[in-house]
């Protein structure tokens, strides 16, 4: 078989199974049960020592977090929901984890298993929540989006107190423990408290399960893209605001994203927050006329683009072509050449069809932008999930002003090797 009958055949677009593992990892003590047989491993291991390198979904120990039922589509010899409710309880009971999670593969979803009935009756101290078995329907933000519900559903019962003033962002995708994402979350803690608000809880931030609970104290519930249900499902409950944001990316971004929260909590983002977003501003001049009307293709998540691509044509840059990994979302603005889920070969043919003022300077995308080669001869900039060609063991941000300012860097950087 030719490599060009390869790329037809590919798609660039990630699983559902996926995104949900995504969401155990996010967790450090989140346990997952797969009814099904083990072939799924593989696409957890697009995650453990490839593109988080301090992940903990496996153990050198043998504590892993990822089990499989091994049920094959085939005559059981038993009873199969007998099975896997003995499994379910006797994790629930071992006290080993902070939740349960239980999914399946699509062809036990089609026979008809009650796994959310199983769920509730699995009696013991630790909670144990279902993950809707969406593989055939859904993709890998998808995946991440209903395994944040699931955590959102499992959360302890009781009325918390909220603490005024107090913050929680839930829906972030924490695709990874490393420096990028704590740098992130360090930078987002405190633009918030330079607004005098409090981060009570980064749902998930790569804490543990308990933690989570935080989310319920909070005054504003602040909805990421990643989470939108998620975040509904905890502001209905603890009656907190609810405020659908984007991401705090770039300055404008970042500036329009705080404001955003802040009239959510009742305050304005006084005079600390304008000096560190005139400070960040100052900070990138001199980055602006070295990208200054360069062409960029981007690949990779579509949330992720649409920040992006603002914070690209704040520096004058041209993000006037996009492939996104995942099936149709509905963006604020597409760009002139925008593909959801295309094959291989049809993003390398746009790309390569690209010639004269469009020729693009530079690639921005995750691994697979990469690998298949979308942009040949053109400078890249690995960014997103995965991203198995740059790793952060020291504080790298992305978002926020700090992050801002670290993107262009890497930007201008691109263009000057």
């Amino acid at each position: 078989m030719s490599a060009d009958t390869l790329a037809e055949d590919k798609v660039f677009k990630l699983p559902y199974q996926l995104g949900v593992y995504l969401t155990v990892n996010a967790v450090s003590d989140a346990a997952l049960i797969v009814d099904g047989p083990n072939c799924s491993i593989p696409k957890a291991e697009f995650i453990y020592g490839n593109h988080d390198l301090r992940s903990t979904l496996f153990s050198p120990a043998g504590e892993h977090r990822l089990f499989y039922t091994m049920t094959q589509p085939l005559k059981q010899s038993g009873n199969p929901e007998s099975l896997l409710s003995v499994l379910l309880a006797t994790a629930s009971r071992s006290e080993l984890f902070g939740v349960i999670m239980v999914t399946a593969l699509p062809f036990m979803k089609l026979a008809g298993q009650d796994y959310d009935g199983l769920a509730a009756g699995a009696a013991g101290r630790t909670p144990v929540t279902e993950v809707p078995a969406g593989s055939l329907e859904g993709d890998w933000l998808d995946g991440y989006a209903r395994g944040l519900a699931a955590l959102a559903r499992a959360l302890p019962p009781g009325k918390a107190k909220r603490r005024k003033r107090s913050v929680a962002l839930v829906g972030y995708l924490m695709d990874r423990n490393e420096g990028d994402h704590a740098a992130n979350l360090k930078e987002l803690r405190g633009l918030l408290e330079l607004c005098g608000l409090e981060l009570a809880c980064v749902f998930p931030g790569g804490g543990n399960f308990k933690s989570l609970a935080g989310a319920l104290t909070a005054e504003v519930v602040v909805s990421l893209p990643y989470g939108r249900e998620a975040a509904a499902l905890i502001s209905a409950r603890s009656g907190a605001r609810l405020v659908e944001t984007g991401l705090p990316l770039g300055v404008r971004g970042t500036a329009a994203w705080l404001a955003q929260v802040c009239a959510a909590a009742g305050v304005k983002p006084g005079k600390a927050a304008a000096l560190a977003q005139a400070g960040a501003q100052a900070a990138l001049l001199p980055a602006r006329a070295p990208l200054n009307y360069k062409p960029a293709v981007f690949a990779g998540d579509p949330y992720l683009y649409t920040a992006l691509a603002a914070f690209l044509k704040e520096l004058g840059m041209r993000p006037d072509t996009a492939f996104c990994c995942s099936s149709h979302r509905r963006l604020p603005s597409a760009p002139a050449r925008l593909l959801f889920a295309p094959a291989v070969r049809e993003a390398r043919d746009t790309v390569a069809a690209l010639q004269g003022f469009e020729k693009p300077a530079l690639l921005i995308g995750n691994s697979f932008a990469k690998s298949e080669d979308f942009a040949p001869g053109v400078p890249f900039l690995e960014l997103g999930f995965p991203s198995y060609g740059r790793h952060c063991l020291t504080d790298q941000p992305f978002l926020g002003y700090a992050g801002a300012l670290r993107l262009a860097e890497r930007l201008l950087n691109s263009q000057l090797r």
